[in-house]
């Protein structure tokens, strides 16, 4: 502060013990001013940066949130597209697993005291194992009724029957499995011979069944 100023702030302190009434320097209001000018731009770049950073945080979540929806758009469609791509719907499933087989077992069938199985194999490699152990015969066809239920177009929905003999007759001559084709739409092989429908073929251990147009290859095998 110069000389006028400590005068002009003299005379206001004298002037203000005369009257009794105080008056704030000018050369202290104007310093007063500044500060509080600083100090509001201060708080100002702190509200701007605080709201800067909620900007960010909303934006990031945003970003989160927009990610999830994705995501769960993403897992939606591919639940969707997984569901779009069975046969047959839900009603249709139900319907067809109330349908009636189109096979009436033989007085001669029976369940086998040996552990026979299907070795499934694609494309040179085992993929799965078809248990028949169980029951005396089973139906392969693409109805989820079926006992061996098989998604390749190419198949009728009530294929062919795999049928255990317990005891031979005038039909069957020897105890084993029988394949039997329901009159299928694309046939059945038994080691690259495709059969004739409605009869019982004869299957050994080895065998190799084919159904329809499917590249899957039935390997009958025992334990």
């Amino acid at each position: 502060m110069d000389s006028t100023e400590d005068s002009a702030a003299d005379m206001e302190a004298e002037n203000a013990k005369a009257t009794g009434v105080f008056k704030m320097p000018v050369a202290v209001k104007k310093k007063s001013a500044e500060v509080a000018r600083a100090f509001a731009d201060n708080e100002s770049d702190k509200s701007d940066t605080r709201l800067a950073a909620s900007h960010t945080d909303a934006g990031s979540d945003s970003g989160n949130t927009s990610s999830t929806i994705d995501s769960s758009v993403g897992v939606a469609s591919s639940v969707k597209q997984k569901s779009s791509s069975k046969s047959f719907s839900p009603a249709e499933q139900l319907k067809d697993s109330e349908s009636v087989i189109p096979y009436k077992e033989p007085s001669w069938g029976g369940v086998t005291e040996k552990s026979y199985y299907f070795e499934v194999v694609k494309n040179g490699a085992m993929t799965d194992r078809v248990e028949l152990t169980s029951k005396s015969y089973y139906v392969f066809g693409r109805l989820p009724s079926c006992d061996h239920s098989m998604d390749h177009p190419s198949l009728s929905r009530h294929h062919a029957v795999i049928q255990h003999c317990s005891r031979t007759n005038a039909d069957v001559s020897d105890l084993g499995w029988y394949l039997y084709d329901l009159d299928s739409t694309h046939g059945t092989w038994i080691n690259k011979t495709k059969v004739s429908p409605r009869e019982y073929h004869r299957l050994r251990v080895g065998y190799v069944v084919k159904f329809g147009g499917s590249t899957r290859l039935y390997i009958l095998q025992v334990c």
